[in-house]
């Protein structure tokens, strides 16, 4: 905690001005806008949050990044404009954007551990009849920066039996993505991955992918991409073999901030084999979350995990698996 102290001097000023549909006026610091709400931290009330459709005008000499959901980009500073509206004041002149247009605002001169943003679920249970216990964990760990996004994902299920054999899977995966133009972004990512239900013990993993971002509003994201990976696999009753696959993904999100705040987030991966003709292999994952306290979610999550010819050919082929659990949100 010592070393997080010293954050605060790179703090700025509390001078930003949002003004809201009803005439208030509050002053304090824009710490950025995404998923159609505001970060917005004063010095009285501490940080709160406005949804962008009930704000009309905001000001503020520090510097931003302003994307729109066309994917344009600009970075300067946000000046007074008409209601409903806003200026960005940066070297080359002054560009007039309706807030309706404008989905990420973020805050260029922030300290280091500003620049994340994400949340952790976690769920357990208990049945003593038949003596099984497990425990459920999802995060995720996002940092932005202008034409840049890092995302750490992590997720697992820990089963412990009595009398058989435990039942553990997990998944750490790393994604880099750069963005060019309005709507494009090239990536690399990197994971690794153990399912013992599918006869794998571990599985580590490397690919690049291109793609676009086909929606990007204060409502909905929707990203698809393709590209080729290359991984490892260890097997349990077997030697390691090398794989080089194709990759196709998906992502969507959809999300509601009108109490209480609902959060709707849908990824799919394809994985047709390049080396091993006929394989293939599918990811789905799917979380509903929806607030029950302040930045504190109760949250339904569902993976699918598909693979035509696991490593260990009398395992299952299908790994199926529906929680629920508690999360927070930072």
């Amino acid at each position: 905690m010592l070393l997080w102290s010293p954050r605060s001097a790179d703090a700025q000023p509390k001078t930003d001005i949002i003004t809201l549909a009803n005439g208030d006026h509050v002053t304090g610091e824009i710490k950025g806008l995404d998923r159609g709400r505001v970060q917005y931290s004063t010095d009285d009330i501490g940080t709160i949050y406005f949804e962008w459709d009930k704000i009309v005008s905001i000001t503020s000499v520090n510097l931003f990044e302003v994307i729109t959901s066309q994917g344009q980009r600009y970075v300067g500073s946000l000046a007074k404009a008409a209601d409903r509206s806003m200026n960005v004041v940066a070297g080359a002149g002054v560009v007039t954007l309706a807030l309706a247009d404008v989905t990420t605002i973020r805050s260029i001169g922030k300290g280091f551990w500003g620049q994340f943003d994400g949340s952790l679920d976690l769920g357990f249970s208990y049945t003593k009849s038949s003596d099984i216990a497990q425990l459920n964990l999802n995060t995720t760990t996002i940092k932005r920066r202008p034409s840049f996004e890092g995302r750490l994902t992590g997720s697992g299920t820990l089963t412990r039996t009595a009398e058989q054999e435990d039942d553990d899977r997990g998944t750490l995966q790393l994604a880099l993505f750069r963005y060019r133009g309005e709507r494009l972004y090239y990536g690399a990512n990197g994971g690794v991955e153990t399912n013992e239900s599918l006869g794998l013990k571990v599985r580590s993993q490397v690919g690049v992918t291109t793609g676009a971002r086909w929606l990007n509003t204060n409502r909905a994201q929707l990203w698809t991409g393709a590209g080729i990976s290359v991984n490892d696999e260890h097997r349990a009753d077997s030697e390691p073999t090398q794989n080089v696959e194709a990759v196709m993904n998906m992502r969507t999100s959809y999300y509601a901030y009108d109490r209480p705040r609902t959060n709707l987030d849908f990824s799919f991966e394809y994985y047709p084999s390049l080396s091993d003709f006929g394989r293939q292999r599918l990811q789905l994952d799917t979380a509903v979350k929806r607030e029950v306290w302040k930045d504190v979610f109760i949250a339904v999550t569902l993976f699918d995990t598909f693979d035509n010819r696991p490593p260990n050919a009398e395992s299952a082929k299908n790994d199926v698996g529906v929680t629920l659990s508690f999360g927070w949100s930072y």
